[in-house]
C-alpha cells in the first residue's frame, strides 16, 4: 500500500482533471445515434459526463467558434437519448473533417443510463424490423448478385484450403498449393474488384441507396473479408483513423499472415488492393534519390508529411555511402510511427557518420497543416512530400495546404502530393463499402486545379505503376 506523499499528480497540462472520455463506437456498437447540433447532423465521436466530441458534415460549409452555444440532440430513429444546451469548447481540422469540442451547460452526459436506454431501444427496434424486414431494401438486384459472387469465390476456395489442410501436408508442399491458389484467384478477385467498382460508382451521388448498399456490405461481405489480417485491420481502426502506419508496413512487408491457408489467402487479396501504398513508397523513394544526387553544395534538405513508419527513407539510407548530405525531416501524427521510424534510421546515420541527419517531429493533425511554424525551424526544403494525407481534404484545405508547403519549396525545389486515382480500377469498392475506408478520388484536372495560381510553378501530374495513385509535382523554377 501506498502512502498519500507516494500518489503521483499530474504534470504539465495533465494537472486540469478531465473527465474520463469513452469512444462512440465502443458505446454504442449497433449503429451510431444521429447527432443534431442545432439541426445539422454530425458524426458522435467521443463523449464524458460533462461533453463530447463530433465531426463535421465533410462538405459543411458553417463556420463554428468557440462559446457559440447549440442546441445538443442525441437520438436513435425516433427516440432521444439525450438533449440539452452546449457551447463550442475547441474547433480543430482533422483528417476526417471539422472536429468540435463540445461543452455541455445545462446537464450532465450520464453515460451508463444513456447506454443502458440506447440497447433498450435498439433491441425492441431490432425486433420490430424483423418483422417487416426486405431482404436487400435499396439495394440494386446486381449488386446482391455481385456480393453473391464474391461470397461464393471466396467460400469455394475456403472449403479447398480446409481440405487441403486436412492432410497434413508439410510445409512446402502446402505453401506451394497456397501459392498456386493466389496465382489463380487474383485475376477473379480483380474481376469482381471492377464490377464493385462500376456498381459502387453508380449509387455515389444517391445518398439513400448509398447508404443502403454500404450497410448490405458490410453485414454480408465485410464479415467473410475479416479472415484477412489487412482487411480487419483497415476496417476496424484500433489506433482510431484509417491507413494507420501498421497497415503500411503490411503492404511493405508483403508476407503470408495468417493462422490458416485461407486466412493468408484473404490477406493477399487485400495486399492486391494496397498494392498501390507500396508502389508509390518506391517512386518516393526514387524521388529522394534524385534530390541528393542533384546538388552539389551543401546538405539536400528534404521533409516528408504524414510519413508513417517512413519506409522510403529507412530503405535509402541503407546505401553504402551517400552521393552528398542529407538532412531528413518526418512529421507525423502517430508517435508509434515516428518511433518506429527513428529506430530504424537512427544505426544507419550513426553508419553513415554525419553524412545524414534525421529529424523526427510529432505534429497532430491539425498541426500538420500549420506549416508556418512546422517549418519555421528547419527553413526552406529541396523536396517536400506529402502522400496519403490530402485525400481526406476537401478541395478548398487541399490548395490551400498545398500553396502553403509550396512557399517553403527552395528555388529549384519540388513539392510532390499524392491522391487515389479517379479511375474505373480504383480502391473504390474495397475500401469503402467492404472496409469503410472513405477518401476523395481525384483526377489528372483535378489535382492540377490543386496547383492552379501558385507563383513561379511548373506543375504536372503522373500515375504510379498500378494507375491507382496519382502524383502532382511542383517545381520551383530556380
Amino acid at each position: 500500500m501506498r502512502t498519500y506523499e507516494e500518489l503521483s499528480g499530474g504534470e504539465g497540462r495533465r494537472v486540469f482533471f478531465r473527465a474520463e472520455r469513452f469512444r462512440a463506437r465502443d458505446l454504442f456498437q449497433r449503429a451510431m445515434p444521429r447527432l443534431m447540433l442545432d439541426q445539422t447532423p454530425f458524426t458522435l465521436c467521443d463523449v464524458s459526463v460533462s461533453g463530447f466530441a463530433a465531426f463535421a458534415p465533410p462538405k459543411s460549409e458553417d463556420v463554428y467558434n468557440p462559446e457559440m452555444r447549440v442546441a445538443v440532440q442525441l437520438a436513435v430513429g425516433d427516440s432521444y437519448l439525450f438533449e440539452g444546451t452546449g457551447e463550442v469548447a475547441r474547433v480543430e481540422p482533422t483528417q476526417t473533417g471539422t472536429k468540435l469540442g463540445i461543452r455541455l451547460l445545462d446537464r450532465s452526459f450520464n453515460v451508463p443510463q444513456v447506454v443502458s436506454k440506447y440497447k433498450e431501444i435498439t433491441l425492441r427496434t431490432d425486433l420490430a424490423g424483423f418483422a417487416r424486414m426486405e431482404p436487400g431494401a435499396g439495394v440494386s438486384a446486381e449488386y446482391r448478385t455481385l456480393c453473391a459472387d464474391t461470397l461464393h469465390l471466396l467460400r469455394s476456395y475456403r472449403a479447398g484450403l480446409e481440405r487441403i489442410s486436412q492432410t497434413k501436408l508439410d510445409d512446402g508442399a502446402a505453401a506451394e498449393l497456397l501459392a498456386s491458389c493466389e496465382e489463380q484467384i487474383l485475376p477473379q478477385w480483380r474481376a469482381l474488384w471492377h464490377r464493385g467498382n462500376a456498381l459502387a460508382e453508380a449509387v455515389m451521388d444517391d445518398l439513400d441507396a448509398l447508404a443502403a448498399t454500404k450497410k448490405f456490405t458490410e453485414l454480408v461481405l465485410t464479415p467473410e473479408f475479416m479472415a484477412g489480417a489487412i482487411w480487419k485491420r483497415s476496417y476496424e481502426k484500433p489506433l482510431g483513423y484509417p491507413g494507420d502506419f501498421q497497415i503500411m508496413n503490411m503492404v511493405y512487408d508483403w508476407r503470408r499472415e495468417g493462422g490458416s491457408l485461407y486466412e493468408k489467402l484473404v490477406h493477399r487479396l487485400g495486399l492486391d488492393v494496397a498494392e498501390c501504398i507500396a508502389t508509390r513508397m518506391v517512386m518516393m523513394r526514387q524521388e529522394i534519390a534524385k534530390t541528393v544526387l542533384a546538388g552539389s553544395q551543401g546538405a539536400a534538405k528534404i521533409t516528408t508529411l504524414g510519413c508513417g513508419p517512413a519506409r522510403e527513407i529507412i530503405d535509402y539510407l541503407k546505401l553504402r555511402e551517400l552521393p552528398r548530405a542529407a538532412h531528413l525531416t518526418l512529421i507525423d501524427q502517430d508517435h508509434g510511427a515516428l518511433e518506429l521510424a527513428y529506430e530504424a534510421t537512427h544505426p544507419e546515420v550513426i553508419r553513415l557518420h554525419k553524412q545524414a541527419n534525421v529529424t523526427c517531429l510529432h505534429a497532430s493533425f491539425s498541426q500538420l497543416f500549420k506549416t508556418r511554424e512546422l517549418f519555421g525551424a528547419i527553413g526552406a526544403q529541396d523536396f517536400v512530400y506529402s502522400v496519403g494525407l490530402i485525400d481526406y481534404l476537401q478541395t478548398r484545405r487541399a490548395k490551400a495546404w498545398i500553396s502553403s508547403l509550396y512557399t517553403f519549396v527552395a528555388p529549384g525545389g519540388k513539392l510532390i502530393i499524392s491522391n487515389m486515382y479517379k479511375t474505373p480500377g480504383s480502391n473504390l469498392w474495397p475500401m469503402e463499402f467492404i472496409c469503410d475506408w472513405n477518401v476523395i478520388y481525384r483526377d489528372e484536372r483535378e489535382m492540377l486545379a490543386l496547383a492552379e495560381g501558385i507563383p513561379n510553378a511548373v506543375a504536372e501530374t503522373s500515375l504510379d505503376p498500378t494507375g491507382r495513385v496519382i502524383l502532382l509535382t511542383v517545381h520551383k523554377k530556380a
